[in-house]
Formats: C-alpha cells, structure tokens, sequence
C-alpha cells in the first residue's frame, strides 16, 4: 500500500493538456473578435450619441472620447495575432507581421490637418504637445520588439526551413525598416507610419484569408465545423478578394482625386475603415468556426518529423 497521491495515468494528463490548450486557443481567437467589437461599438457611441467632433476615418477618433479603447483594443489585438499559429507556412507568417505592425496604427495617431487647433504650419502633422507620447511609445516598442525578434532568432532551430524561416526574415527586415524610418526620418515617420503599418496589416489579412482559401482542406486538425471545407474556401476567397479590392479602389481614388484636385466625399476613409474591420470580423468568426476543436498539441505533434532511427532506438535496451 502506498501514501500520497498516485500519479495520473499518462493518458488523462494529455488529455488535461490537449483540453487546456483548446481552451486556451478558443479565447485567443475569441478575444480577438470581442476587441474589434469594442472597437465598433463605442465608435458607433460616440458618432451616434457623442457631443463632440465627427472625422473622417476611425483613425481620427483617436481625438475623440474613443482614445482609449482605440489604442487598448489595437494593441490587445497585436500579441494575440502573434500567440495563435495558424497553418503551418504563410499563414503564420502573415498572422505574425499583422500583429506585429498593428501597435504603430495605435501609438501613431492619424495627422490633423493645419489650423488654429491643429499644426501650427502649414501640412497636417500630428499635434505638437502628443509627440512626447508617441516618441516614447514608440521607442518601447521598437526595444521590446527588437528583444522579441532577437529571442526569435535564438530560438531559430526550432523554426522549421521553408516559408516559415524566410516569414521570420520578412518579419525582421520590416521591423528594421519602422525603426530607421523613426530614427532617419522622424517627421515623415509622424506623418505616415499610421497609414503604412494600417494598410500592411489588412494586406497581411487579406493575404492569410488568400492562403486558408487554398489549404483549407488540410486544416490545423481534424474536419472544420460549421460547413464543407469547399464552403469555407470560398468564403475566404471572396473575403481576400474584397479586402484587396478595398485597399487598392481606396488607393486609386485617393490619386486620382489628388491628380484632378478634387474634393473628397469626408467620410469616404470612415467607409474604407469600417467596411476593412468588418471584413476582418467576418474572417475571423469564420475561421475560428471552422478551427474550433483545434488542439495545438496534436498539430505540433503531426508536424514534427518522425524520429531517426537513432532517435526512435534511444532509451531501448
């Protein structure tokens, strides 16, 4: 007879741990879904019942009661796009380059334009008195993320060759190139870093809706849930399509209406903005359906490479 409690059989442990990391995969996912909800929902507050200024894009709201779930949400949204892997391959690393740019979107806000309440001179540039504050978020960002990646390449062994090791050289020459462009060019950095990093976070998406479009017949694990795998193919073609068609119509109107002088409908950036996050809702629900019984233990498991025949006679008399 023995004292003390008896270790778990090793079955029921791997089944604690597979329950805790489907659990734990499942509030990622959601999580994120519920920040880009806070997001709409107090701007929908603040341009339906707010007593203050109405702007021309979500971006602008950052001047508005809406700061700070504008900031919080976008930089929740950042980490947990890093945390959750996707398909082994592309989509990660474009789930990865999208969490890593989005905190930009949300420490530099959008420029104002001149004026008594604005900049003093005579080109938008973000007002005077928060160009401390971002310099100093910024400058956090940049070191912690440069540790993150430094840590990244430490642990390079571990990332297997292929998409996802040239992913991780994509993901450091971008990071290399935010931060010469804040040190190099501060002033232009001010003015444009929110719009570089948005318009790269929704091409990451776009791209990644792209790539589960083409592999969603082998997905993480197991059979996806909701509907047919042929269903959620298309549905992620037409997502990317839409996003893609959104960010180059968006682009190519804003030249041709510089080209031509033209004035601009002013909430026609609010659209492009709110019709982007909305698709971006709609992929994730959709994927976080499909990928709800995923369980990271087994797909790390099924991608390892099968043991050599040293390895798999180790330990054997």
């Amino acid at each position: 007879m023995t004292d003390g409690p008896q270790p778990a059989p090793p079955d029921a442990v791997a089944d604690a741990l597979t329950s805790a990391t489907r659990t734990t995969y499942r509030s990622l996912r959601v999580a994120i879904v519920a920040m880009a909800l806070l997001l709409a929902t107090s701007l929908v507050i603040e341009i339906g019942w707010g007593d203050g200024a109405r702007f021309g894009s979500v971006s602008g709201y950052f001047y508005s009661p809406v700061r700070n779930v504008l900031v919080g949400s976008l930089v929740a949204i950042g980490p947990a796009l890093i945390a959750i892997k996707g398909r082994p391959g592309w989509e990660d690393s474009l789930l990865d380059l999208a969490g890593m740019v989005i905190p930009f979107v949300a420490f530099v806000p959008v420029p104002v334009a001149p004026g008594p309440d604005g900049c003093p001179g005579p080109d938008r540039c973000i007002p005077p008195d928060l160009v401390p504050g971002v310099d100093n978020n910024v400058t956090a960002l940049l070191l912690v993320g440069t540790l993150v990646l430094a840590f990244a390449w430490w642990n390079r062994a571990d990332v297997p060759t292929g998409s996802r090791r040239v992913g991780l050289v994509v993901l450091t020459g971008v990071w290399v190139a935010f931060a010469v462009w804040f040190v190099g060019w501060h002033d232009a950095f001010l003015v444009g870093a929110h719009y570089a990093a948005a318009i790269l976070f929704f091409v990451c998406i776009a791209g990644a809706a792209a790539y589960a479009a083409r592999q969603v017949n082998q997905p993480p694990l197991g059979k996806p849930k909701g509907m047919s795998p042929d269903a959620y193919s298309t549905a992620y073609g037409w997502l990317s399509l839409l996003m893609l068609a959104t960010v180059v119509g968006a682009a190519i109107a804003a030249l041709v209406g510089w080209w031509r002088g033209a004035e601009q409908w002013p909430y026609s950036l609010l659209t492009v903005e709110a019709v982007l996050l909305g698709l971006f809702v709609v992929f994730w629900i959709l994927q976080t359906t499909e990928n709800w019984d995923e369980e990271a233990v087994e797909t790390a498991a099924r991608s390892c490479p099968p043991p050599s025949g040293n390895d798999a006679n180790a330990g054997q008399p």
